[in-house]
């Protein structure tokens, strides 16, 4: 289902025939954007080999075979909202690639130890939310009219706490500081699925939204008969009538009747990087990033989300290698000596993250959309960014030819796919 959902090109004679394996290695435990990470990888290693055959930028390649609205996807779901094009239109405006390949191109030129690569990779990823249970909880103390609120979500970094608070200040109409979040447990929470799908945090604030309708319906007939009270002053008055002040819902949010998924979000990454033939060491010079993350429940946590999620995928295509015993499949790197994710120095030098203004999402909770996996498959495009300094480096030498670069593409991987000889360290007058 990944490699179907989260390609954003359409094709109308794709045909996949998966295959199990059995192998000598552990099962891996699913983390960020499990299998959609390989899926686009494998996608868009297609799309360079074809540019590649055809001698075409691979952008443009890209920009040709993108999805347009109406089209339909391989699970006969129409696309009626899509604007990858857009996207992909606006962000090399906004990113100046066609003014910074001109630049790559003479840099690559005039230096023959160190070349730059570009790359544009675009995104369409599938947001699902069925069978998403998160048992949710709102208490309003009649003492002080605050508010606690127990929803079935984890909070890991994510930011799920503050965007409940700020959905439930928003649909009772008080002050963030009134309300607070506390420790979730199985007797409230009970039959709570697992945190994950990026889907908690807004099915979170839909079982919020649900709590609060409940309580605001309650409260609505105390309100009448008061003149513009102030909130402390309509809940103590609520407690002294004997209204529940306690509300309850359980998410069971579904797709629509038809359809596989909820939503797809759509974004576009250009990466620039300079390698050191040398040495196989290179530097991301500047990231360029537009995300289209509907109407934003918070701003400042969904930009957080696309950074941490983009630096991840840093960590999975260029530098956490596994090695496994070829006998006994035991894994070799299992401690930060042999194992490197990404550090302070693999970050991009320049990192600009944008979220796509004026594009509310009707059929998102309050229009929002997902932020927490879907820009770690956008880091990918750094990975062939470095193929294509790589492809810099082998022109130079007549070996001009295609080639592939798996992930995690390590500093020893690159300097190979270099082809660097001794012979060719010959110094020139």
């Amino acid at each position: 289902m990944a490699f179907l959902s989260v390609r954003p090109y359409y094709c109308q004679n794709w045909h996949l025939i998966p295959i199990g394996l059995k192998t000598n290695t552990p099962l891996n435990t699913a983390a960020r954007s499990p299998g959609s990470c390989p899926s686009i990888f494998i996608t868009e290693s297609i799309m360079e080999h074809v540019a590649r055959v055809v001698n075409l930028d691979p952008t443009e390649v890209r920009r040709v075979n993108l999805y347009q609205q109406g089209q339909l996807t391989p699970y006969k779901q129409s696309l009626l909202y899509c604007n990858i094009t857009n996207l992909l239109t606006e962000l090399e405006t906004m990113a100046e690639v066609t003014q910074r390949k001109t630049s790559i191109a003479a840099f690559n030129q005039n230096n023959r130890w160190r070349k730059k690569g570009l790359s544009v990779v675009p995104l369409k990823f599938a947001l699902a939310w069925e069978g998403a249970h998160y048992n949710c909880l709102v208490d309003i103390y009649m003492g002080d009219g605050s508010v606690v609120i127990d929803h079935g979500g984890i909070e890991c970094g994510q930011g799920v706490n503050t965007k409940t608070i700020q959905v439930c200040a928003y649909k009772l109409g008080i002050p963030v500081d009134m309300i607070r979040v506390v420790a979730n447990n199985t007797v409230v929470n009970a039959n709570s699925i697992t945190t994950g799908g990026s889907i908690t945090s807004e099915i979170c604030c839909l079982g919020i939204i649900k709590c609060c309708d409940k309580l605001l319906a309650r409260i609505a007939p105390v309100r009448a008969k008061m003149s513009n009270p102030k909130w402390k002053d309509l809940i103590k008055q609520c407690g002294l009538d004997g209204i529940d002040l306690t509300a309850r819902y359980q998410t069971s949010p579904t797709v629509p009747k038809g359809d596989v998924i909820n939503y797809f979000s759509y974004g576009v990454t250009c990466s620039e990087v300079e390698l050191d033939i040398l040495t196989g060491q290179y530097q991301i010079s500047r990231v360029d990033l537009l995300y289209d993350c509907g109407e934003s429940l918070n701003p400042e946590i969904d930009i957080g989300q696309v950074e941490g999620a983009f630096v991840m995928g840093l960590g999975y295509w260029l530098t956490e290698e596994l090695k496994n015993d070829p006998a006994t499949g035991a894994l070799l790197t299992n401690s930060t000596w042999e194992y490197k994710p990404p550090l302070c120095k693999d970050i991009p030098i320049d990192f600009r993250v944008h979220l796509l203004k004026n594009a509310p999402n009707p059929v998102g909770i309050l229009r929002s959309k997902a932020s927490g996996e879907p820009p770690l498959c956008m880091s990918c495009s750094a990975l062939f960014a470095l193929r294509h300094a790589a492809e810099a480096a082998r022109a130079e030498i007549g070996q001009n030819t295609f080639f592939p670069l798996s992930a995690p593409a390590t500093v020893e991987k690159i300097n190979t796919a270099c082809l660097l000889k001794p012979d060719q360290m010959i110094l020139t007058a």
